[in-house]
């Protein structure tokens, strides 16, 4: 199993973003396709925000390294 980084909170993302059309690290479009990167978890009281949410891939530019 690889490493994967843990996706930001879902208030942290830009509707493109929580809605799974742009890329959850650099905001990229993802019409070409993307991959899963994880689940974005969150809530605001006792609504519950976890969402899907998808990036460019590996060699995206913005998506954090493991250290």
């Amino acid at each position: 199993m690889t490493w994967q980084p843990e996706p930001p909170p879902p208030t942290e993302l830009t509707y493109g973003q929580y809605s799974g059309w742009n890329c959850v690290w650099c905001n990229a479009s993802l019409k070409d396709g993307g991959a899963s990167a994880g689940v974005s978890r969150g809530d605001v009281g006792a609504c519950n925000l976890d969402t899907q949410v998808y990036d460019c891939g590996p060699r995206c530019p913005e998506r954090p390294s493991r250290h």
